[in-house]
């Protein structure tokens, strides 16, 4: 009799813990539709025509024009932001807000902004480099063939020793190596293009420039499609670009892999949400989802 009791006590336990998990599972829910309900309409963010992290987002999201460059098909209501670091500060103003920046792009520990998972998948260094992370993308250094000796020496450097920069700021694009022996070309190197890679060029410029004295290097921020424009027209050597070259860009440059990057999605710090999917992030993005309530998928 006793051996039955005990039995039936355990069950009963386990039956009355189970009940209460889902009660709370069920409650937490709840408390997320209501506070998502609360934040009424989002408040969608994008950067600006040109920019490479728009180019390589609307890509992901299939929201780009094919065939038409720098034309998407994301929401004309949204509020354009002209850098990284302007969307984080947009981000941070407001609580219904919803952005995007690059890994490389940070935000300060008191930040009011956080990053969300994407189809399950936090924006990590490993995500990234195993390309598990859906918004991930590489960034590159695209020029024309010309011969210029300092353009190729600060290029090796890059995609070699200064891949241990590289992973101070992204993700490395190569294994590198320990060493670096410059060939000492002087002369001036003029790197043009975007905000997302602009940080981590110039630090290491600062670099091959302390191992080259008489090399100076140049960088430029403002976008992807201005980098490129600027070594086509001569304006610059290299363009540092976010986004995959177009056919006819492709035909002119040759790109070479600097660094991985994640996009990574922004809302305030007070938004309730831990991660979105792929396609609320498109339905945002195209305006046909408009209020945080419609994101809640569970």
């Amino acid at each position: 009799m006793k051996s039955n009791v005990c039995r039936y006590m355990t069950v009963l336990l386990g039956a009355t813990v189970l009940l209460g998990g889902c009660q709370n599972s069920g409650t937490q829910d709840s408390r997320e539709r209501e506070a998502l309900e609360k934040l009424g309409q989002i408040q969608v963010i994008t950067r600006e025509s040109g920019s490479g992290t728009r180019s390589s987002l609307a890509q992901a999201l299939g929201l780009d024009e094919e065939g038409v460059d720098d034309r998407d098909h994301i929401t004309d209501t949204a509020q354009v932001a002209a850098s990284g670091e302007e969307m984080i500060g947009a981000v941070a103003r407001s609580e219904g807000a919803l952005g995007y920046v690059s890994l490389g792009t940070g935000e300060n520990e008191d930040s009011e902004v956080r990053a969300l998972a994407v189809d399950g998948v936090t924006p990590d260094a490993a995500a990234i480099e195993s390309g598990e992370y859906p918004l991930s993308r590489t960034l590159c250094l695209a020029s024309q063939d010309d011969g210029n000796a300092l353009k190729e020496d600060f290029l090796t450097f890059v995609t070699g020793k200064g891949q241990e920069t590289v992973e101070k700021f992204l993700v490395p694009a190569a294994d590198g190596k320990d060493v670096f022996l410059s060939g000492q070309p002087s002369g001036t190197l003029r790197i043009h293009g975007s905000t997302s890679l602009a940080p981590l060029m110039e630090a290491l410029a600062e670099e091959y420039e302390e191992i080259n004295p008489a090399a100076e290097i140049d960088v430029e921020a403002s976008d992807s499609t201005q980098g490129i424009t600027d070594t086509l027209t001569g304006a610059c050597d290299m363009a540092m670009v976010s986004r995959e070259l177009y056919a006819y860009e492709a035909d002119l440059l040759t790109a070479v892999p600097v660094a991985k990057d994640g996009i990574r999605i922004l809302v305030h710090a007070d938004n309730p949400l831990e991660g979105i999917s792929m396609d609320a992030l498109k339905g945002i993005y195209s305006g046909d989802i408009t209020e945080w309530a419609e994101t809640n998928e569970k």
